[in-house]
């Protein structure tokens, strides 16, 4: 009995070494909010193409491309794809411009609309789909105006 225990102790042992040795460190910077410029770059950006990806219409040398959900999966991605963008601008409210009352606005736009792609994708509904995405579209433009001009070409007077 006493050479089960100490082989049974021998393995507990290693085993409890060998997670400590491989428990996952963070990264260097893991725990450091990203600058809104960046964030706005890498993050938000990137999750509202994948939205506008569900709506894109293309034509090249191979003929139509739609970006139209057809099965279940897809609409449940193109909804996932909206909420995220929804949750992004929950993160950005206490940013460097949120004692700007027009942030809050937009962020309010924004949100509305990605929660207006969301539901239409839950009712697999491709024009409310479209009109959402473009609403998207619309209030991303219209902040980056109003605090990031450099960003959107300005329209000729």
């Amino acid at each position: 009995m006493k050479r089960v225990f100490v082989i049974g102790a021998a393995a507990a042992a290693a085993f409890s070494v060998s997670m400590a040795v491989s428990a996952p460190q963070k990264p260097a910077g893991a725990d450091t909010q990203l600058p809104l410029k960046e964030f706005m770059g890498h993050v938000m950006d990137r999750n509202a193409a994948q939205l506008w990806r569900w709506t894109a219409y293309e034509i090249d040398e191979k003929g139509e491309h739609s970006g139209k959900p057809t099965t279940e999966l897809e609409w449940e991605e193109a909804e996932s794809d909206a909420l995220t963008l929804q949750q992004l601008t929950l993160l950005v409210e206490n940013s460097v411009f949120s004692s700007d009352e027009r942030w809050a606005v937009h962020l309010a736009g924004l949100r509305a609309a990605a929660t207006a792609s969301a539901d239409a994708a839950e009712r697999k509904d491709y024009e409310a789909l479209e009109k959402a995405g473009n609403d998207v579209n619309d209030q991303c433009v219209s902040c980056h105006l109003t605090f990031a001009p450099d960003l959107e070409r300005q329209p000729d007077p």
